[in-house]
């Protein structure tokens, strides 16, 4: 029988990876290209990259705490206070990663002069959103088995 906790480690621990190499050398680099051939301001390639690197980092929190909740339902103690800790981080770093959207797009559209990148980040938004309600309602569920 296939392990679906280690798969989903597997997949949590490439994941992980992924955030961080694009985190790392990605996205940067790409803003650097962005500035030296449409011209942007090197304070906006700047913004952009430490907007980029902070969504990131969030991420990188929710996979970790993604790890531990998977941790908490594999040794059954799920509906815990740890696990309760766990899922307040996650609904943090959403929370947190909901914002960096938002201020991508008020960095972006003065200059855009295509709407595919402002109707990317909505969906975009829309998505982290989304993940935080559904976070937020769960959290709500662990929290009322803890309080029993």
């Amino acid at each position: 029988m296939i392990n679906r906790f280690l798969i989903t480690r597997v997949v949590l621990a490439l994941l992980f990876f992924i955030v961080t190499v694009l985190q790392i050398f990605s996205f940067p680099g790409q803003f650097a290209h962005m500035r030296k051939e449409s011209g942007i301001s090197l304070l906006i390639e700047i913004i952009l990259t430490l907007t980029a690197a902070l969504l990131f980092l969030c991420a990188q929190i929710a996979i970790y705490s993604l790890w531990k909740l998977i941790s908490h339902m594999q040794s059954g103690t799920f509906y815990s206070m740890a696990s309760l800790h766990w899922i307040n981080r996650f609904v943090a770093a959403v929370k947190t990663a909901l914002i960096f959207p938002f201020l991508l797009i008020l960095i972006i559209a003065p200059q855009a002069d295509d709407p595919g990148v402002l109707v990317m980040l909505s969906a975009f938004t829309f998505f982290i959103g989304s993940i935080y309600l559904m976070s937020s309602l769960l959290r709500d569920q662990i929290q009322s088995k803890v309080a029993d």
